[in-house]
């Protein structure tokens, strides 16, 4: 009798145990990490799991910028995991493998007209290919100006005054600080010229306020136009000139931001996602974030975007769901989590109303600065052709300006032509 109790026990309990499902997932970030990001991923998947007993989030922390390159090549053999975050630099190249479910099957089916119009946008139609939603974007990135506000206080520049190139440059000038030597202590502005820097240069903004490409419609390069020469004399003349560090020729973000924090720099190009972390060394007080100078025609040079595009793996065994966690992790309830408690820019329109304000208090407004930005003054890397490397090419010809000497239409031109070899063009 026991003995069938047991097995009748056991039966009962199988439809149960057969529903327990464990989603892997590959992120960058680390959800036993610190960072606000990784503990706005934690909250999200806590709350996901415990709504949905039985299902378990696996999150296998990645390399960022080898992540993609290897999902591609998991997907080849079949062994990816269920969701993936793809760098927008590689999103044509998912797209175009076959390795991104259409979301639109997964959920969006489902969604109410008030449901896609809060979705709407750049990034939204960046994924959306052939009629297949094949990702949703999360830590939603705007690369422009980071800026020390106590610096700038006591310099008494006011930030809003930098609307053309020329006020930067007068304005980084007169943030920089020498001692009694004439050695600099604090330099106006810097930005990293390393081949390992992952934000793109700073020349692009003043060539698309310019209405030019970096990229002509057959994918080849377009650096070395007279825009992006401009700009990139600007740029090493500052170094010359001993407004922005020479070290920077080897300088990466991360040591950008030391520079930052440390007081040695009043202002660095600096992406959106990352103000919340150095508001939390400085306080959030003493960080800013700026739209780029315009042109004198334009209030602001559009600033490059960037994100991950989050996807469901199409050879999943558990699309549907991985799609549902995917929903959730990007709808609302979780959109106000990425805001307060990750510091990212709000995905979804409604969530710039309900947090209003939230972002309106001291030392958000970067956030509204940020999603302004993206609204009217922002563009996205192209995904009909790779870029990969378009980044490294520049900042290669940065250095050859600064530690060869060489003039910059000319390295810009050999970028020009290093580019288009890599990518077979």
């Amino acid at each position: 009798m026991a003995a069938t109790v047991a097995l009748a026990a056991l039966a009962a309990a199988a439809p149960s145990m057969a529903q327990d499902k464990t989603i892997r997932m590959w992120t960058f970030l680390n959800p036993t990490g610190t960072a606000p990001r990784e503990v706005a991923l934690a909250k999200i998947i806590e709350n996901y799991e415990a709504a949905n007993p039985g299902t378990k989030i696996l999150v296998e922390t990645q390399v960022w910028d080898q992540m993609t390159p290897k999902f591609l090549s998991a997907h080849a053999t079949g062994n990816a995991p269920d969701v993936i975050w793809v760098v927008t630099d590689f999103l044509g190249d998912a797209i175009k493998s076959g390795s991104l479910a259409d979301l639109n099957e997964l959920f969006i089916k489902d969604w109410s007209a008030e449901q896609l119009a809060d979705n709407a946008g750049a990034y939204w139609d960046l994924s959306l290919v052939d009629g297949k939603q094949h990702s949703i974007f999360v830590s939603r990135n705007y690369i422009s100006l980071m800026y020390r506000k106590d610096l700038f206080e006591e310099a008494g520049i006011d930030p809003t005054s930098l609307t053309t190139w020329e006020a930067f440059h007068d304005a980084a000038q007169a943030l920089t600080v020498k001692d009694a030597a004439g050695q600099v202590t604090r330099y106006g502005f810097a930005t990293g010229f390393s081949e390992q820097q992952a934000d793109p240069s700073p020349i692009l903004p003043p060539m698309l306020a310019a209405g030019i490409e970096p990229f002509n419609a057959d994918g080849t390069a377009n650096f070395a136009n007279a825009k992006g020469v401009e700009a990139m004399t600007l740029l090493t003349d500052m170094v010359k000139e001993g407004i922005s560090p020479a070290q920077a020729a080897t300088w990466t973000v991360d040591d950008m931001f030391e520079q930052f924090a440390s007081d040695r720099v009043a202002m660095i190009q600096g992406p959106a996602v990352r103000v919340s972390t150095l508001q939390a060394k400085l306080g959030a007080d003493k960080v800013g974030l700026m739209m780029w100078p315009g042109d004198g025609v334009a209030a602001h040079s559009p600033a490059v975007m960037a994100g991950w595009a989050v996807g469901v793996w199409s050879g999943s065994p558990i699309k549907q769901e991985a799609g549902n966690f995917v929903e959730y992790m990007l709808g609302s309830e979780a959109d106000k989590i990425w805001v307060t408690d990750g510091g990212q820019v709000p995905g979804l329109q409604s969530t710039l109303t309900e947090l209003a304000d939230f972002i309106a208090q001291p030392g958000n407004e970067y956030l509204a600065v940020a999603a302004e930005g993206s609204a009217k003054f922002g563009w996205l890397t192209p995904i009909d052709f790779a870029v990969g490397g378009y980044r490294q090419a520049i900042n290669k010809a940065a250095q050859r300006v600064l530690v060869e000497g060489v003039d910059v239409e000319t390295a810009l031109k050999d970028a020009e032509v290093e580019f288009n070899r890599q990518n077979n063009r």
